[in-house]
């Protein structure tokens, strides 16, 4: 029985500038509130804080727990069950983190709006700028990569620095947890003064 193994691969895609474009835009639209930008709150603190935490609930448990099985089945498994696992990982992409990594950011900064901005609440300055970085690092890359499917056939494609990203991305994600329970700042308390 043949099983897949992850392997590095040359990037050899004409387009790659173009997402490298699209990564850098939604990169800077979504650094704005660390900037400065104030997100309006559009409904009372309650319901978002309610959104925010389902939001963040999916979203973790969709990074974390089906991304470890689908490495395993990828790298151990006949190649086309790797291919299934990297399809059924798309559509969870597409459907529950892109969406999801959304969904806390803009409700993250809507109930810090509501607590009186990141300058009264420099952890929460942290906690974004820390999912900003992972999802830099992680899930923006992860979302285009999926999005396009150009090695829909090559279940190992990518899985080595997908692998040292995503582990770049649960450390942050321990952080976030860590800055949201304590609510100490770790940068942005040197950065300014509270309000």
């Amino acid at each position: 029985m043949a099983t897949a193994a992850a392997l590095p691969q040359t990037n050899n895609d004409p387009q790659r500038f173009l997402w490298y474009g699209v990564w850098c835009l939604i990169m800077t639209v979504s650094a704005m509130p660390l900037a400065g930008y104030h997100v309006k709150p559009v409904m009372s603190y309650f319901p978002l804080l309610v959104i925010h935490e389902f939001a963040a609930f999916f979203f973790f448990g969709h990074t974390f727990f089906s991304n470890i099985w689908s490495m395993v089945i990828r790298t151990t498994q006949p190649r086309d069950m790797g291919i299934w696992a990297r399809q059924f990982l798309r559509k969870l992409a597409l459907v529950v983190t892109g969406p999801m990594a959304v969904v806390v950011t803009v409700a993250g900064a809507m109930l810090t709006e509501q607590l009186g901005g990141f300058r009264s609440n420099p952890w929460a300055w942290d906690a974004y700028f820390a999912f900003w970085l992972m999802c830099g690092v992680s899930v923006v890359p992860d979302v285009i990569r999926y999005g396009r499917n150009r090695h829909a056939d090559d279940p190992t494609h990518g899985l080595l620095n997908g692998g040292i990203r995503a582990m770049i991305a649960t450390v942050l994600v321990f952080l976030i947890i860590w800055l949201m329970a304590t609510k100490q700042s770790v940068l942005a308390v040197h950065l300014f003064t509270p309000a």
